[in-house]
């Protein structure tokens, strides 16, 4: 870009090594900010979550990363004697903008408190969600203080820009502007078209209902009698429902299960031996997957909830079915090898991703 708008950039929350979408997200808006000629640093989290809320395992991952930009591990959102070194270490870091990545009223009254202190920058919050999938108790009030602070609210889908205007007072949501989840390209090898994989990955969680997938796999068994779903993420919390349900349905030969988190290294092995990635959610903003998928050329079967329509083309990058309906997903599947469609969808994928890159939400940013 000619000219900065904002030249000292500071992010605050999850950064590597913690694991998962956000802190990824984060890192690859730092990096992209960087590469348009920014100056940037990560404030992240001692830790993230205390093991009591947070039953999926290790909350780190330790990866080699080349040339990755000054990360500082500041304070921990859940013990407030700690928010001060927050406030310390970024007024020292002397920002024209300050991005705090948002998704969960766990974390908004030290966001608010941190934002409150830091004078003489521009504030964005960086909103993933806006309505979080569980209730929290005070969460409506927590999401109001840290909000309420913000010069800017980048939202990534129009249904998060739905629930800013519904859940906070007009002087906030006013401050809202729509943005977009990047996609980035990455290699991967081509799927022969009588591979009959899919796939479900990323956490699960109940509201992401991976039952309902379970449930559509006999219908799609009568007719693609050599399918194999693989499904690839930690379970939050009890996976046992999940097992009782495959052998009630019988499907056991037919389900690969790989109930552990996996690493950014392993994610190109799911994703380049399946033909289709499959979100059959309850609920919605927009989806992390959903770019993962796009990047290594998969497209993606997803319902119509939330904000996924608007990463989805019907037909050209994927297929919307209706919620909660284990017939429609199987159907969706079958139509999917009855067409041969993966090699034009791998075309129209590879030209959506040259809409939504890193670099473009970075130049985004600097011009609000």
């Amino acid at each position: 870009m000619e000219s900065l708008k904002y030249k000292r950039i500071a992010f605050l929350g999850p950064a590597p090594p913690f694991r998962g979408g956000i802190s990824n997200f984060g890192y690859n808006l730092a990096i992209a900010l960087r590469d348009v000629g920014a100056e940037v640093k990560l404030f992240n989290f001692v830790r993230q979550y205390p093991a009591l809320i947070f039953p999926g395992g290790s909350q780190t991952e330790l990866v080699e990363r080349n040339d990755q930009p000054d990360i500082e591990a500041v304070y921990t959102p859940y013990l407030p004697w700690t928010w001060g070194k927050a406030v310390k270490a970024i007024k020292q870091y002397q920002p024209d903008l300050l991005i705090i990545s948002y998704w969960l009223p766990f974390f908004a009254p030290s966001y608010a408190f941190i934002a409150s202190q830091i004078k003489d920058c521009r504030i964005f919050f960086l909103a993933h969600n806006i309505e979080s999938h569980e209730r929290w108790p005070l969460g409506s009030l927590f999401r109001k203080l840290a909000l309420g602070k913000a010069d800017q609210i980048i939202l990534l889908s129009k249904a998060c820009q739905v629930q800013l205007n519904k859940l906070l007072p007009n002087r906030v949501a006013l401050r809202g502007v729509l943005g977009f989840h990047p996609i980035e390209e990455k290699e991967a090898v081509a799927v022969k078209t009588e591979n009959k994989q899919i796939l479900f990955f990323g956490l699960i969680k109940p509201y992401k209902g991976l039952d309902l997938l379970l449930m559509a796999i006999p219908l799609i068994i009568k007719e693609i009698p050599d399918i194999k779903l693989v499904v690839a993420g930690a379970v939050y919390g009890e996976s046992e429902s999940y097992y009782k349900l495959i052998d009630d349905l019988g499907i056991k030969r037919s389900v690969e299960l790989q109930f552990r988190y996996i690493s950014d290294n392993e994610m190109a092995d799911f994703f380049s031996r399946s033909q289709l990635c499959i979100l059959p959610y309850r609920t919605a903003t927009q989806s992390g997957v959903i770019a993962n998928a796009y990047s290594f050329g998969v497209p993606v079967l997803a319902t119509d909830v939330g904000g996924l329509k608007e990463y989805i083309e019907p037909g050209r990058t994927g297929y919307l079915v209706a919620p909660e309906d284990p017939v429609a997903l199987a159907e969706a599947v079958v139509e999917h090898y009855r067409s041969n469609a993966l090699e034009s969808m791998r075309i129209s994928i590879a030209e959506y991703r040259k809409r939504y890159s890193w670099q473009k939400l970075a130049e985004f940013v600097q011009g609000l």
